[in-house]
């Protein structure tokens, strides 16, 4: 590591940057969890097999703002943020004072209760062409109300979808457990590069008087232009066939109103999660109330949608948003990470690059190291000695994250690589 790189290392960091990790205990109850949890955890984006297996933590304890600490003690910057769903950090006054001052009121009631409306009222205050909305409990419900929703209006069963939206049956049905007829229905449309979007354009034509809806969350690997989003969006208008945008991870990071708001383009319904309730369990669909009333026709119940004490750190989560800076500071750190990394990635000559949008950082090795599945792993492993933590593509910014964290973040990534090209790891 030079010298130039440690000055901006945190000073509590100091001590162990670079040194190996003791995991010993979140191994110990990894062997455990392998014999009694199926699947080994909740979400398959957590396993061990999606960091570094051995050389990466398995098991976290707790967090306070930008800083986690895992069960053997060791302390890192966090940028998986719960798989996006922190997007105020850890344990938030915000959300803790929004927990302990309703906890006496009951979690759940027989009836409805008052905090539906007021978090229902500030949703529609800040996502653009919102009405009405309807709360679930994760970002699935929500994709597979809007599915259902989209059907009954347009009395047409066939869907088009575009990335991750889930992991109920229309959405994966190319996978084991799911019927081979779903397949007739659902059309799953890459967007990684510019060349696949005339792919989806013509798969609209193509199938235009069975579709539904296209659901589509945006690719993360790059930013869309705005001319592709307005032609998807006068496409669906021409053919009568609704848009959704599934900003699950989107919403209430890359701006308030979400990518709706950054590029100016409205959807007819509009999914969310994660950022939503600042980590608590919480979605949500939003729309026109022309299209949202339909859905008091359906069958689309779920017994906790009204939980309290979620809808009530919503309701404090987006006030938070509103009337402050947060995500605005969110985006320009990531702008500053995004170029220091890509200009010394540069200088180095090594093969790093961050892309897409700037909350939402992608780290990708370019095509002249093809081939090597466990390059992302190495790196996550060396980022962890440097106690940072990251995913194997697209990471998350909090709101909890300073401008010396993304320093430490920087210095850690360039530090890392380096140490890489040294032992070889780059070599064709």
């Amino acid at each position: 590591m030079s010298t130039l790189i440690s000055q901006r290392i945190l000073p509590e960091f100091q001590a162990v940057y670079g040194k190996p990790l003791n995991i010993s205990k979140s191994e110990e109850l990894s062997a455990k969890a392998r014999e009694q949890i199926a699947g080994f955890t909740q979400s398959m984006m957590k396993c061990p097999e999606q960091f570094a297996p051995g050389e990466f933590p398995v098991y976290l304890e707790s967090g306070k703002g930008a800083i986690v600490k895992d069960v053997d003690g060791n302390e890192y910057i966090d940028f998986i943020c719960g798989l996006a769903a922190n997007t105020l950090g850890h344990n938030h006054p915000a959300v803790t004072r929004a927990i302990q001052d309703n906890l006496s009121k009951g979690i759940i009631h027989s009836l409805p209760t008052e905090v539906e409306l007021k978090t229902a009222e500030k949703l529609i205050d800040v996502i653009p062409n919102a009405e009405m909305v309807r709360f679930f409990k994760t970002g699935a419900d929500a994709t597979s109300a809007a599915v259902r929703l989209s059907r009954f209006a347009t009395g047409r069963e066939e869907i088009v979808t575009v990335g991750y939206n889930g992991w109920h049956d229309h959405f994966m049905y190319n996978t084991p457990g799911v019927p081979e007829v779903l397949k007739e229905k659902t059309h799953n449309m890459p967007l990684f590069v510019p060349p696949q979007e005339q792919g989806l354009i013509d798969k609209i034509n193509e199938r235009a008087e069975n579709l539904a809806c296209v659901l589509m969350s945006v690719p993360y690997n790059r930013v869309l232009s705005k001319e592709f989003v307005q032609q998807l969006r006068d496409l669906c208008t021409e053919k009568g066939i609704i848009l959704v945008f599934d900003e699950i991870i989107t919403g209430f990071r890359v701006a308030l109103g979400g990518i709706q708001e950054y590029f100016g383009i409205q959807p007819d319904l509009v999914t969310l999660s994660k950022g939503l309730a600042a980590g608590m369990p919480l979605s949500a669909i939003a729309g026109s109330k022309e299209l949202m009333s339909k859905m008091s026709k359906l069958q689309v119940s779920t017994t906790f949608g009204g939980e309290m004490l979620s809808l009530e750190v919503c309701a404090a989560a987006i006030d938070l948003y509103k009337n402050s800076d947060a995500l605005e500071n969110m985006s320009a750190l990531g702008r500053q990470l995004k170029e220091e990394v890509n200009a010394a990635a540069k200088e180095h000559n090594i093969p790093l690059k961050i892309v897409g949008y700037d909350p939402v950082p992608f780290f990708v090795f370019n095509e002249t190291v093809p081939g090597k599945p466990e390059l992302m792993s190495r790196f996550l492993a060396e980022m962890a000695k440097r106690r940072v933590l990251l995913r194997r593509d697209v990471s998350f910014l909090s709101c909890a994250h300073t401008k010396e964290h993304i320093e430490h973040l920087i210095d850690s990534i360039i530090d890392s690589v380096i140490v890489m090209k040294e032992d070889g790891v780059f070599n064709d």
